[in-house]
């Protein structure tokens, strides 16, 4: 993610700023020996941390960039956001963590924001342990919060994450309507690493990575299937495999039981969503290997 040298990019994670001549921009005069340009924006670190700045006005003051890069930077927020600059504009994205916590609530999970009743909900469930770890590892890091785990009696080995709490709910609800019925993807709010994030973790709820065996090949079929009972929600992961991966392929089709499927249909698409996006869960990465292993590198 981002431009640069690989010094250049370990000084960026590190929270050291770049002079502006290593990007071969320009800043006006200061006092600071630090800054850089993006578009009509000067970036400027002085002490632990930097100020945002247009035509000499002051915008904003941040602790904390997690990327600087000579078109774009960004500024961590709390609750799991981030502020992009870039010569467009500014604008605020998700954190990867708190795109992962959308990607399992919305294929998995659930969210109750109702003020008329009161009552507030997040919960993330699975079978899967390490889903359940990541989903709380992604919660801790966003709200700084330790989730209790419930295990269902109704069913084995299964065990939901929940948390009682209007201000996440609130916060939450801000960027997907899963509280109101179906659920939906905040495209104002995400970039390619975001998306990235969303989708794997919305893979790893409740779609299907497999080889599948058919009578007439000497090879196992690679699958990738997102499922949902939500036609809109899948149109949108459409979109977003489109736009961010140039996966063009996909393919909708309508269950008997009413839920839908989304498809990846050509080879190479399927090869490029594994490399590029995967999943958390074990047997999709069981399959993803195996499926790598007799396949040709793409283009």
């Amino acid at each position: 993610m981002g431009g640069g040298t690989r010094q250049d990019q370990t000084n960026s994670r590190s929270g050291l700023s770049v002079s502006a001549d290593t990007y071969g921009t320009s800043c006006p005069e200061s006092e600071l020996k630090e800054c850089l340009q993006i578009g009509e924006y000067i970036i400027e670190h002085e002490g632990n941390g930097y100020s945002l700045k247009k035509e000499g006005q002051l915008l904003g003051t941040y602790k904390e960039a997690t990327l600087l890069s000579p078109d774009r930077a960004l500024f961590k927020l709390d609750k799991g956001m981030l502020l992009e600059v870039s010569p467009k504009g500014i604008r605020k994205v998700l954190s990867s963590a708190k795109a992962g916590i959308l990607g399992f609530i919305n294929s998995d999970g659930s969210l109750t924001y109702s003020t008329r009743s009161g009552a507030y909900r997040v919960g993330f469930g699975n079978c899967s342990d390490e889903l359940l770890a990541k989903y709380s590892e992604f919660m801790n890091e966003v709200y700084g919060i330790q989730l209790r785990m419930y295990q269902r009696k109704d069913r084995n080995h299964f065990f939901e994450l929940v948390k009682g709490s209007k201000e996440m709910a609130q916060d939450l609800d801000t960027y997907t309507t899963k509280a109101k019925g179906e659920w939906n993807i905040p495209f104002e709010y995400l970039d390619k690493e975001s998306a990235r994030m969303f989708l794997k973790c919305f893979m790893s709820g409740d779609s299907g990575i497999g080889n599948h065996r058919l009578s007439k090949r000497p090879t196992p079929r690679l699958e990738v299937r997102f499922f949902s009972n939500n036609r809109k929600g899948l149109e949108e992961i459409a979109i977003l495999l489109r736009e961010y991966f140039s996966i063009n392929s996909s393919h909708i089709y309508e269950r008997k039981d009413g839920a839908f499927v989304l498809w990846i249909m050509r080879v190479n698409d399927k090869i490029k969503y594994i490399k590029e996006i995967g999943s958390f869960k074990i047997n999709h990465i069981s399959a993803i290997e195996s499926a790598l292993k007799r396949v040709e590198p793409y283009g």
